[in-house]
C-alpha cells in the first residue's frame, strides 16, 4: 500500500507515491534525486541527514515522508545553492 505525498523541496514541488515507512531522507534521495542528504547512523545522532522542515532543523532519517506532506523542505542543495553542490552522478 502506498500513499500520495506532496513535498516542496528546495522550492520545487514533488508529487510522490511512497510506502508509509519510507523516510524523508529516502524520499529526498530516491524520489527527488537529491543526493546531498546522507543517512549515516539511522538513529538521528550523526546529523548527516539534517534538513530544514518548515524552517526547523530535523533529522530526516527519523521522519516518515508521509509525515511531511505539504511541508517545505530545504536540503543541503537548497542551502548551498545550485553552483555550490555538484549534481548527483
Amino acid at each position: 500500500m502506498t500513499q500520495d505525498v506532496r513535498l516542496s523541496v528546495n522550492g520545487r514541488d514533488y508529487e510522490l507515491n511512497v510506502e508509509p515507512g519510507k523516510t524523508l531522507a529516502e524520499a529526498i534521495r530516491e524520489d527527488c534525486g537529491l543526493a546531498g542528504t546522507h543517512v549515516g547512523c539511522e538513529h538521528g545522532v550523526c546529523g548527516a541527514c539534517t534538513v530544514m522542515l518548515d524552517g526547523q532543523p530535523v533529522r530526516s532519517c527519523l521522519m516518515f515522508a508521509v509525515q511531511c506532506a505539504g511541508a517545505a523542505v530545504v536540503s543541503v542543495e537548497g542551502l548551498a545553492g545550485p553552483d555550490r553542490v555538484p549534481p548527483p552522478l
